[in-house]
């Protein structure tokens, strides 16, 4: 972390996050009744520094590794998903713009190193090129936090600039240029604010666009003033962590919750053993031992993976082999399993009184299943596309 603050640590950025973690949790319910995460949480999380961990250092950032930012992102999901989610998707789109030309680094970052952007992968609308760019127009959904965007980075199909098909890659444009259609309502996930982005004739610089083979070569344009090995990730390697992860908290939060409340939670017993202490069940017992089963396996399988990517391309200097960056899609897409398989053994003991919608409970089980079902997930489709490379055929998927 060469370009941390003198004297900060990764378990103190960490401490730094966990800190946060009771304003978020207050604000959580707000948070799911406006549908998108409380802005005094975002100032809380910008003030905190953390939108400089993998912003480049020549832009007064840390450079922080992965493994630093996803403990950070634990900390904030075991208080609210949806927190994290956002956090933590535009805590990477820094690492992703870093990737641009400098030129386009400079637009974002000149006079703002913590300008937050939000996203939307999927090629979407209508990119036309002309004189020095190229003009969008249409549609972009899922955005994730766009209430709060600074800039906006969309998916498109980028016309060549002479003969060829159009490429899939990235453009980022300010907020002036396109509106936010308020179309986020949702059962999980709710503050995360992923309404549309809609553009009408803006028009793009060249210079902020990078197509996705840029983006996979590992040699994008801003590698070439950007050299730390920290920008040489696969982009699914690292971009698809900050929506995995949440899952995970979830499941924590969820059980040190569930452990608290049940110590001195009381059964009337309207069927069976009424006034007993609801820890004294076998069948609660049961479930809260297979939700820590649940917990420690997806944060070992978590570490491993992250801790493996980071010793190749952090140590070694080192590029992520297919066989890596399947080891790290597997991963998120497991450690995601996992933790809803461990919600689902608490929601099974959490009562009558777990359904109210301001328990803690009932939310983390509704944001856990909201992240399972995210496409960069799909089980069938990860299963599948993972089968396949280990079986010595084509994958079929995103890796």
């Amino acid at each position: 972390m060469a370009g941390a603050p003198t004297g900060l640590s990764a378990d103190d950025f960490v401490a730094r996050a966990g800190a946060l973690a009771p304003l978020i949790r207050e604000r959580a319910e707000e948070g799911e009744l406006a549908r998108h995460v409380s802005p005094e949480v975002i100032d809380a999380i910008k003030a905190g520094g953390f939108y400089r961990l993998m912003l480049p250092a020549r832009f007064g950032g840390y450079e922080v590794d992965l493994p630093t930012v996803i403990r950070c992102s634990l900390e904030w999901s075991k208080a609210d998903a949806s927190t994290a989610w956002v956090a933590g998707l535009t805590i990477l789109h820094q690492w992703v713009i870093a990737l641009f030309p400098l030129h386009a680094q400079e637009d974002i970052w000149g006079d703002n190193p913590d300008a937050i952007t939000v996203g939307s992968y999927a090629p979407s609308g209508i990119c036309e090129r002309v004189d020095g760019g190229f003009r969008m127009s249409g549609i972009w959904s899922y955005a994730s936090g766009c209430n709060h965007a600074d800039w906006g980075l969309m998916g498109a199909m980028l016309p060549p600039a002479g003969e060829g098909d159009p490429a899939p890659g990235f453009v980022i444009l300010p907020r002036s240029d396109f509106t936010v259609d308020d179309s986020w309502d949702t059962m999980g996930l709710a503050s995360t604010g992923s309404h549309n982005m809609i553009c009408k004739d803006a028009f793009v610089p060249e210079h902020r666009s990078v197509t996705f083979a840029q983006l996979a070569s590992g040699k994008a344009p801003g590698t070439e003033i950007n050299t730390s090995p920290l920008f040489r990730y696969p982009l699914l390697s690292l971009i698809a962590y900050s929506i995995s992860t949440p899952a995970i908290g979830c499941l924590e939060g969820a059980l040190e919750h569930f452990i608290a409340q049940t110590k001195d939670w009381t059964t009337r017993g309207a069927v069976v053993r009424g006034g007993k202490t609801v820890a004294d069940y076998q069948s609660v017992q049961m479930r809260v031992g297979a939700a820590a089963g649940a917990l420690k396996a997806a944060k070992a399988m978590l570490f491993e993976q992250l801790e493996a990517s980071r010793r190749t391309i952090m140590d070694e200097g080192g590029t992520l082999s297919t066989d890596e960056r399947m080891d790290n899609r597997l991963a998120q897409a497991y450690t995601i399993h996992l933790a809803v398989k461990g919600m689902d053994e608490l929601w099974g003991a959490a009562g009558g009184a777990g359904i109210k919608k301001s328990e803690y409970l009932q939310r983390a089980w509704r944001d856990a299943h909201a992240v399972a079902h995210h496409v960069s997930f799909n089980w069938d489709a990860l299963t599948s596309m993972y089968g396949q490379h280990l079986l010595g055929l084509e994958p079929e998927g995103q890796y």
